[in-house]
């Protein structure tokens, strides 16, 4: 379709990773998609996004891809990268709070091939001088050598220049026109990968925080991208055979621990003088190592003893190793200095807090055994929580069997989580206000629970992210009855603006692969709706009651789902099944009101409760033969998991969820398993996987 001779450009794309960086043995599967194709004249644009995928993990991701064929002249006439004012004035930079410099750096300095030559063999004593006498630096963090050997010396590191006064680099490359990255990219078209410039940025800033003291003699320590940060690409010139030097211009940005030690930066290429391209928020963080293992080993370098840090808390919260069920309602409805002391003061009035659900969705009593100190956002150390389940608590009416309610299950295992994500202070590491949401999690079920059941909840937290006022936090998960488990697994949590909130895409492709009905199976398809009059209890304080069958849909307290919109018992991709329901979104539902203080938004967990409840429709559609012998119960020893991108809030109008049965076992006691979604006026926010339940005999 092109006409005459051009050649493709990368122009514009942002990257993030979602996981670690793949390692020896890994296969990774890309799912590429292209958006749509434009022209000018004879100018052709496409654009585009990808995901990358470990088996089922999501690794990496690209948004925003634009790409084009253009000829020799409009590539040389481009204009480069045109910065603006906001670009180059200065701006305060984000370092963390207590930050202490690990090594004497406060001067400009620059370095000629050799001594970048000698972080390659990893005698970093003979680029930064005598402070690194006798450390010889592990394989994993040496600067590459060999073919990827892309940086040939330091023109000017400056710890105080750049933009946001935290520092600059700027790293030389000499280019020959017989360089390998050249002749095999492209077949008459050279021009260097985009993806090695970002590998020549990523070097020059790793020259930077070795300088910085950020350097480790042990092997399993490694650099790679912070997770959940989206590098933003402009690429508006080439470095081509006729180039013969590139300059690698980083500018740092953010500067902290979490604990991991990470830097956020952006980046400039100039080409032969001329700015060709740019890097927003090119990240990377010391994986493998803590801020306290890297003070650790400068002051045995020095052999000196320091004394270690003191995070300063308030005296209470020093002696504070128990939370009783006063506290904890103070934290989620009250003032949560009554909480957690004096540092939450400002979130009395001034600031609102990130908080726990109040009743009548609070699962917690008392936490009562503390490991982790307070206020340090770091991995390890449990804490426990009690949960007295009542006598007859309203969630077991509602849900109108012997056993515990899925959702509410649910949320007895991730609620602390919460508390130890406050514990730690997370909500103190910006100025704004940050939304607490889970993000996904995966768990496996083990026992039911029944009423008047004493469970004890543990939770630690097991790795920390923090970057640009986004801090995404993962935690083990535990919840026992007489030590023996009941529910267990792992669950991801993140703080977020509100801006970045309202910029949410929802699950990615979800509306490509979601299963979509034939208008013939519309046509013929079963509907139902519930009826909210005189079903009791219609509300947590409702005290009224109706009998129904042994095995029975929830009552309108607990029942997530208005309406039965499409059910298709031999519909879906294997022909075992499809449903969808829907709930029109009221907000004064007393779940707004519970979840959470001055945040509301829907708990994640009554989003999977209604895909269940679609899935316990199905069967009681199924088997109705065994309604009044048999109770519903949940599957157990199978894991399941759940993935959310996205929120229900008052403002909206309309969630609708839809499963698609996976297996049927029949028998005795036959059981259904689906895999499914939710989506929020249109937007595929939820995804559910592996979820089952059975239909258990009373006889």
């Amino acid at each position: 379709a092109v006409k005459g001779e051009r050649n493709y450009r990368l122009l514009d794309a942002v990257a993030t990773f979602h996981a670690g960086l793949p390692k020896p043995g890994d296969t990774v599967r890309y799912e590429i998609r292209i958006e749509k194709f434009i022209h000018q004249g004879e100018t052709y644009l496409f654009f585009f996004n990808f995901n990358g995928f470990i088996k089922d993990k999501h690794i990496i991701s690209m948004a925003s891809g634009c790409a084009g064929f253009f000829t020799k002249d409009e590539v040389k006439n481009s204009g480069g990268i045109i910065l603006t004012k906001e670009d180059t004035m200065p701006m305060k930079g984000k370092k963390d709070p207590d930050w202490k410099d690990l090594v004497s750096f406060d001067a400009k300095e620059s370095y000629d091939d050799k001594a970048v030559d000698a972080l390659r063999k990893g005698d970093i004593k003979d680029c930064f001088g005598p402070e690194f006498e006798g450390i010889n630096i592990a394989d994993s963090i040496r600067l590459p050598s060999g073919k990827m050997k892309l940086i040939d010396r330091v023109l000017e590191l400056d710890p105080k220049g750049g933009q946001y006064s935290l520092g600059i680099i700027k790293a030389q490359a000499d280019v020959t026109p017989d360089a390998w990255f050249l002749t095999c990219h492209f077949v008459d078209d050279m021009v260097m990968p985009g993806t090695l410039m970002y590998e020549c940025c990523q070097h020059t800033l790793r020259v930077f925080v070795q300088r910085m003291g950020w350097v480790s003699e042990n092997e399993d320590v490694y650099y790679e991208p912070v997770c959940e940060v989206g590098s933003v690409l402009k690429c508006r010139g080439p470095v081509t055979p006729d180039t013969k030097k590139v300059v690698y211009e980083v500018t740092i940005k953010e500067l902290g621990y979490n604990p991991e030690a990470h830097v956020i930066a952006d980046a400039l290429i100039y080409v032969d003088g001329s700015c060709a391209v740019s890097f927003k928020n090119m990240s990377m963080k010391m994986s493998g190592t803590t801020k306290a293992v890297l003070k650790k080993f400068w002051d045995n370098k020095r052999q000196t003893q320091i004394p270690p840090a003191q995070s300063s808390p308030s005296q209470d919260m020093q002696a504070q190793r128990f939370f009783d069920r006063d506290k904890l309602l103070a934290f989620a409805i009250g003032n949560p200095s009554d909480a957690f002391g004096e540092r939450f003061k400002v979130f009395d009035n001034d600031r609102v807090v990130a908080r726990l659900p109040g009743p009548p969705y609070l699962f917690m009593d008392k936490v009562y055994n503390i490991e982790p100190e307070p206020f340090k956002m770091k991995p390890g150390g449990w804490i426990e929580a009690q949960y007295q389940v009542p006598v007859d608590p309203w969630y077991f009416r509602a849900n109108r069997t012997p056993f515990m309610a899925f959702c509410i299950l649910n949320e007895i295992a991730l609620q602390p989580c919460g508390f130890l994500a406050a514990y730690a202070g997370s909500s103190l590491r910006s100025e704004k206000v940050l939304k607490f949401r889970n993000l996904g999690g995966n768990a496996t079920l083990f026992k039911e629970v029944q009423k008047n059941s004493t469970l004890t909840m543990r939770s630690r937290m097991t790795k920390v992210s923090e970057a640009s006022d986004i801090i995404i936090q993962h935690f083990d998960m535990q919840v026992l009855e007489d030590d023996q488990p009941v529910y267990q697994g792992d669950a991801t949590f993140g703080f977020f603006t509100k801006e970045n909130m309202e910029n949410q895409v929802g699950i990615g492709n979800a509306d490509k692969s979601a299963y979509q009905p034939t208008p013939e199976e519309i046509k013929t398809c079963q509907k139902h709706l519930f009826e909210d009059e005189g079903d009791a209890p219609l509300s947590p304080d409702d005290t009224n009651v109706i009998k129904t069958s042994l095995a029975s849909m929830p009552s309108k307290a607990l029942r997530m789902i208005d309406r039965i919109d499409v059910y298709i018992p031999d519909g879906g991709p294997l022909g075992l099944g499809f449903i969808r329901g829907s709930k029109k979104v009221d907000p004064d539902e007393w779940f707004f009101k519970a979840h959470f203080y001055q945040d509301p938004v829907c708990p994640g967990s009554l989003g999977i409760e209604s895909f269940i409840q679609l899935i316990k429709f199905m069967a009681l559609d199924r088997f109705k033969d065994l309604t009044d012998s048999h109770t519903i119960e949940h599957v157990k020893g199978k894991k399941h998991s759940w993935i959310y991108r996205g929120q229900v809030v008052p403002e909206n109008e309309l969630v609708e969820v839809e499963a698609v049965v996976t297996k049927i076992s029949e028998g005795p006691e036959p059981s259904i398993w689906a895999d499914g979604y939710l989506k929020v006026d249109g937007l595929y926010i939820y995804q559910m996987n592996d979820f089952g339940i059975t239909m258990v005999s009373k006889s």
